[in-house]
């Protein structure tokens, strides 16, 4: 797994002795050549590429019509934000698997008032489990109420600090 920004001549030498190469948070900011002698280099030794991505890579407009080309040729799987259904077995299951019973209203309220991916609805169970076990408190509305304060207060301060960047940056 190789981040796009450390995507180098080396990973092209690298891929002889890799079967897929993985570059993760691909946000077309990687010289065209560099990509494109990877793609071609994972051709001739018939190893695979996966590429993570917020968009298509076929969305981008490449200036070398040959990795446009490549490009086209990828197979494209978009995961989807997961639906109320899915979030409902997720966070029964993930209570289910420590023995605790949740009532169906605590995780229609969770559904209600956390972010749709997979990740932060993880998180968020993970913070809930540990703020159960410190405080000794069984896992009840209040308790979610009291996570997803401490979650505000962190994108709050997450906020503060960026806008506090951004104006020391204009001056």
């Amino acid at each position: 797994i190789v981040d796009e920004k450390n995507l180098s001549d080396k990973t092209v030498q690298e891929l002889n002795v890799l079967d897929c190469l993985i570059i993760d948070n691909f946000n077309n900011k990687v010289d065209e050549k560099l990509l494109y002698s990877i793609f071609n280099q994972s051709k001739q030794i018939e190893n695979f590429i996966v590429i993570n991505s917020v968009h298509s890579i076929k969305k981008n407009s490449f200036q070398l019509k040959d990795l446009k080309s490549r490009t086209d040729s990828f197979l494209f799987i978009g995961i989807d934000l997961p639906t109320d259904d899915l979030l409902k077995v997720i966070i029964s299951k993930s209570f289910s698997d420590k023995q605790i019973n949740i009532d169906p209203k605590i995780t229609e309220y969770i559904i209600k008032n956390i972010d749709r991916s997979y990740e932060k609805i993880s998180e968020f169970l993970k913070d809930i489990d540990e703020f159960s076990l410190s405080s000794g408190k069984s896992i009840n509305i209040n308790l979610i109420k009291k996570v997803l304060e401490k979650w505000k207060n962190i994108e709050r301060i997450i906020v503060k600090s960026l806008e506090k960047k951004i104006l020391t940056k204009s001056y």
